[in-house]
C-alpha cells in the first residue's frame, strides 16, 4: 500500500517539512510512503529545503479516482501480423469478445472483436492470403523446409486433381498446397510458385530444396492433410485486415473516473483500451470496473478540513491524520490515526512520533523539522507557542547543528520578500478557507519584514479581496518585529473592530495577533456567532 503524504493548499513551511519528515518515518517504519505538496514551493520552504539539500516534494494536482485505480484488465495484446486464428483462440480462452491489436513497440493499434472474426470465418473461402510462414506453421503445425522470404502473398490454388489441370491453372507466384505426389510438387517448383505447402508431413530431397531455393520458392511441410490444410490456411491471414481503428473511444490512464463514465454511456462498446501517455496499451476497462475502484491511501498533515484538502479528497482513503489545528469537518468511512495536538507546529507532533517510534532523526530531517517548528511559533514570539515547541526545537538544532536564532532570522528574510509576487498570489499566498455560521471565510496571511511594500497597494489588495465571492476575507499582514498584524479586510468595520479589539479601518494593526488558529479564526468566530 502507498501512502501519498501532503499538507493543505497553498503550502506553507509546515506543510512542506511535515509531508517530507512524516513520509520518512512512515518509510523508516517499513511502509511506503510519498510526500507531495498541494502547490508551489514558496520561498522561506525552498530556503529550509536548500540548506539542508533536500529534493522538493512532487507537485499533487489531486487524489480523485483515476482509471489506474479501477483495477481495469490487464489483458494479453496481439500485434498486427499475428493471424486470424490466433486472435480466436486467444479470445476463446481468455472468453472475451474484444482484442487490443498493437505494434511491435505495444503502440495501441486498434482492436478485432469477435464478431469480425466470425464474418471473416464464413467468408474464409476466399483466393488470395497475405500472411507469413511463421503463422502457417504455427496454424497448420507445420515446419520449414525453405524459407525465401517469411512475407507471404498470393492466390491459393489446392493441387489435388491431375497433372494436365495442374498446368492450366498454376501461375508463377502462388501458393500451392500438395500432398506427396511429386511430379506436381516439382512442376510447382519449376512454375516458381511463393510458397509450396506440402500435407501429410511429406518430405522431399536435397536437390529438390536446392532447386526451391534457386526458384525462390519458399517450402513447408505440415502435419494435417490437404483438405484440412485447404481449410485453414485462410484462417492463417494477417490480423490486420480485420482491425478497427476508426471511431475507437480510448482512455488514458491519468483520465478520471467521473469523466469516462460519462462517455461509456454515450459510447456502447464492452471494453475500452486503456493507454498511457505514449499510447502504450495498459489493458481494458469496462463499465463493471468503475463499481469497486481502489481509492488513494493518503496521510493528511497541519490540516484536517475538506476545502484545505486536496482536490477530490473525498474520493481518496484517509488512513491517517497528523495535525496542530482545531478539528474540521473531515469524516471518514472506517477508523483511522487521528493525532491533534495543542502545539505550535505539526512538525513538534512529528517529532514526538520519531521518538516515540525510537526512530534516528537524521541531519536533514532534524532541519526541517525545526525549520517548520521556527517559522510557525514565529521564533516563539506566536501565542501557538508550548513548551513542547521549544524542548523539541534545542534537541534539533543540535542535530541540524544551526544558531536557531540567527538560522531563524536568515529564513525569516528570505521568505518575506514579496517583491516578484502579484497582489492575487499575495492573499493566496497562505490562504485557508472556514466555514464560520454558514458564512464563508476565506483568511489569508502574509509574514514580511517590508510593511511598505504592502501599503503601496492598499487599493489594489482592497479591489482584489472585495471581487472574491467569500462571504468575508481578512489578509493579516504580520509583522514579525513588532509582533502584530496589519488588517486588510472584506467585512464590516463592527464586526472586525469587535473581533479583534480596534478601531476598525483598511490596514488597521492589530497589536498581538499573529496567529490563524488562535487568534484570527476563534475571533472572527465568536464575532460572526455574536453579530
Amino acid at each position: 500500500m502507498t501512502l501519498l503524504v501532503f499538507g493543505h493548499k497553498n503550502p506553507d513551511t509546515d506543510s512542506i517539512c511535515s509531508s517530507i519528515s512524516l513520509a520518512h518515518l512512515k518509510n523508516q517504519l517499513g511502509e511506503n510512503a510519498i510526500p507531495y505538496a498541494l502547490g508551489d514551493i514558496r520561498k522561506e520552504a525552498q530556503y529550509a529545503l536548500d540548506y539542508f539539500k533536500v529534493d522538493a516534494p512532487q507537485i499533487l494536482k489531486d487524489v480523485k479516482i483515476q482509471v489506474k485505480d479501477l483495477g481495469y484488465d490487464k489483458v494479453e495484446a496481439l500485434t498486427a501480423n499475428a493471424s486470424i486464428l490466433e486472435a480466436y483462440n486467444l479470445m476463446e480462452s481468455m472468453q472475451v469478445k474484444t482484442l487490443p491489436i498493437i505494434s511491435e513497440d505495444n503502440t495501441f493499434v486498434g482492436i478485432v472483436t469477435m464478431q469480425e472474426i466470425a464474418k471473416s470465418l464464413l467468408h474464409q473461402h476466399f483466393n488470395t492470403i497475405h500472411t507469413s510462414i511463421s503463422n502457417i506453421c504455427k496454424n497448420l503445425d507445420g515446419s520449414v523446409l525453405v524459407n525465401c522470404n517469411d512475407d507471404i502473398k498470393g492466390r491459393v490454388v489446392t493441387l489435388s486433381f491431375g497433372m494436365d489441370s495442374v498446368m492450366e491453372i498454376l501461375n508463377e507466384g502462388d501458393i500451392a498446397i500438395v500432398g506427396d505426389r511429386y511430379d506436381i510438387i516439382e512442376y510447382a517448383i519449376d512454375t516458381k510458385v511463393k510458397l509450396l505447402v506440402l500435407t501429410g508431413d511429406t518430405n522431399i530431397n536435397k536437390n529438390l530444396l536446392s532447386v526451391a531455393k534457386q526458384n525462390g520458392v519458399s517450402i513447408i511441410s505440415v502435419k494435417l492433410d490437404t483438405y484440412k490444410a485447404s481449410n485453414i490456411i485462410n484462417q492463417c491471414n494477417y490480423i490486420s485486415n480485420l482491425v478497427a481503428t476508426d471511431n475507437l473511444v480510448t482512455f488514458n490512464e491519468n483520465d478520471y473516473a467521473d469523466d469516462i463514465k460519462e462517455s461509456m454511456l454515450s459510447t456502447n462498446f464492452r471494453a475500452y483500451p486503456v493507454v498511457d501517455s505514449n499510447n502504450k496499451f495498459l489493458g481494458l476497462v469496462s463499465r463493471i470496473h468503475l463499481l469497486s475502484p481502489t481509492k488513494k491511501n493518503v496521510v493528511l498533515v497541519d490540516h484536517n478540513e475538506y476545502a484545505q484538502s486536496a482536490d477530490g479528497i473525498e474520493q481518496a482513503n484517509i488512513v491517517e491524520i497528523v495535525d496542530h489545528h482545531k478539528i474540521g469537518g473531515i469524516a471518514t468511512d472506517l477508523p483511522i490515526s487521528f493525532r491533534v495536538m495543542p502545539v505550535g507546529c505539526s512538525c513538534t507532533v512529528i517529532y514526538q512520533m520519531y521518538k516515540e517510534n525510537n526512530i534516528e532523526v537524521p541531519y536533514h530531517i532534524a532541519g526541517l523539522l525545526l525549520s517548520a517548528i521556527l517559522s510557525d511559533t514565529l521564533l516563539f514570539k506566536s501565542p501557538t507557542t508550548t513548551n513542547m515547541d521549544k524542548i523539541a526545537c534545542e534537541e534539533l538544532s543540535k542535530i541540524a547543528k544551526v544558531d536557531m536564532e540567527s538560522y531563524a532570522m536568515e529564513m525569516f528574510k528570505t521568505g518575506t520578500s514579496l517583491d516578484e509576487y502579484s497582489i492575487e498570489e499575495i492573499v493566496n499566498m497562505d490562504f485557508k478557507e472556514f466555514n464560520m455560521s454558514s458564512k464563508r471565510v476565506g483568511i489569508g496571511q502574509v509574514f514580511t519584514l517590508d510593511i511598505d511594500s504592502i501599503f503601496a497597494k492598499k487599493d489594489e489588495f482592497l479591489d482584489y479581496i472585495n471581487s472574491t465571492d467569500y462571504d468575508m476575507l481578512i489578509l493579516a499582514i504580520t509583522d514579525i518585529i513588532k509582533e502584530g498584524s496589519y488588517l486588510i479586510y472584506k467585512a464590516d468595520d463592527k464586526l472586525v473592530a469587535d473581533a479583534f479589539n480596534v478601531d476598525a479601518a483598511q490596514g488597521v494593526f492589530a497589536e498581538g495577533v499573529v496567529s490563524r488558529k488562535k487568534q484570527l479564526v476563534p475571533n472572527l468566530t465568536t464575532a460572526i456567532k455574536n453579530m
